[in-house]
């Protein structure tokens, strides 16, 4: 992601959500906002933007410009605290940072969700609420989620909790029934496309490409547009384009080798993927897909579908020369789509 991309706590406005906003909003004012809150939803389809929103608006509701919404001035001293990871009445729970191995540990800890409620339990130190913001509840591990749930079970009076998640079917059951579930919903392409050009990120048919695959997910759009994101996906394009014909992939596999090919990997492999998902369903249900996959056989995209993800998978994970990938992979998405 561009260090230039603003992070969820520094955004001042968010797009699509303003029914979800109003019915909070309408909650807060008839003081029935629930303790707990799972916000659900892909990555970057902006859960973290929303929270924060909520999360500055609980800690000063005199700062919030109108009735309808969580809109703020970013001059207000909440919002500058929250931007600075300085306000006192807010804490966020997410994986630590491991000196050792330069990495994100793998998972949130019972010790961070002992901090979160020892946090909640404390006097609001600006004399207001107190919000915790868990980023994600997805990779809270066993001892954790059970903490956790401790904390949902007896929460203190004027304190907000809220957990996102991609995958909330996953979280245990006893945390889902003591938290109301907000589920954020994929915009349509042309308003993504609109904030891609609004921010001056992508333009013209390059927003409208990279705002379709975004797949409505706003946040996603935003890192593909700021990054290489337009440079991964063209190549998947080609990718598809040349491997269904048999034809030469050295340019491509070039351009997605060593150091320089890190950064658009990922979404190349995944454009790959959900172009390969996305043919197949729509060729089954006998609808008309645009694109390099066009008039392929359901059950040939969904072979060319399991080799590819288990090809991928197994390079990585044996750190295999990604060039040589690459072909590997055109050569059984040719096979694949030629034998039927």
């Amino acid at each position: 992601m561009s260090d230039d991309l603003l992070q969820p706590n520094e955004r001042s406005h968010a797009i699509g959500r303003d029914a979800v906003e109003n019915s909070l909003r309408i909650a807060m004012a008839e003081n029935a906002l629930s303790h707990g809150w799972i916000i659900a939803g892909p990555k970057g389809a902006g859960k973290a933007t929303l929270a924060y929103r909520i999360a500055r608006g609980v800690l000063d509701p005199a700062a919030l410009t109108n009735a309808d919404s969580f809109e703020m001035r970013d001059t207000e001293r909440v919002f500058r605290l929250i931007v600075q990871n300085a306000h006192p009445d807010i804490f966020i729970a997410e994986r630590l940072w491991n000196e050792k191995t330069s990495k994100y540990q793998s998972d949130i800890t019972v010790e961070t969700i002992r901090k979160l409620t020892s946090f909640l339990h404390r006097t609001a130190a600006l004399g207001g609420a107190r919000v915790a913001i868990i980023d994600t509840a997805d990779v809270l591990n066993r001892n954790a989620a059970n903490a956790l749930l401790k904390a949902l079970e007896e929460p203190p009076a004027n304190t907000l909790l809220m957990l996102l998640s991609e995958a909330p079917g996953r979280l245990l059951p006893t945390i889902r029934s003591r938290c109301r579930r907000i589920d954020l919903r994929p915009l349509d392409e042309g308003v993504v496309s609109s904030l891609l050009e609004a921010e001056e990120l992508a333009s013209g048919e390059e927003a409208q490409r990279i705002a379709a695959h975004a797949g409505g997910r706003p946040g996603y759009a935003l890192t593909l547009a700021a990054g290489a994101g337009a440079d991964a996906i063209t190549l998947a394009n080609k990718f598809l384009v040349s491997a269904r014909k048999g034809g030469d992939l050295t340019k491509i596999a070039s351009s997605l080798a060593g150091k320089a090919g890190d950064e658009k990997w990922a979404i190349f492999r995944e454009t790959i993927m959900q172009s390969l998902c996305d043919a197949a369903r729509a060729s089954a249900t006998g609808q008309t897909l645009e694109g390099p996959l066009t008039g392929a056989e359901p059950s040939a995209l969904i072979v060319a579908w399991e080799n590819l993800s288990t090809l991928a998978g197994r390079g990585e994970a044996l750190n295999l020369d990604r060039a040589q990938l690459v072909t590997a992979m055109g050569y059984d998405l040719h096979a694949a789509l030629a034998s039927r």
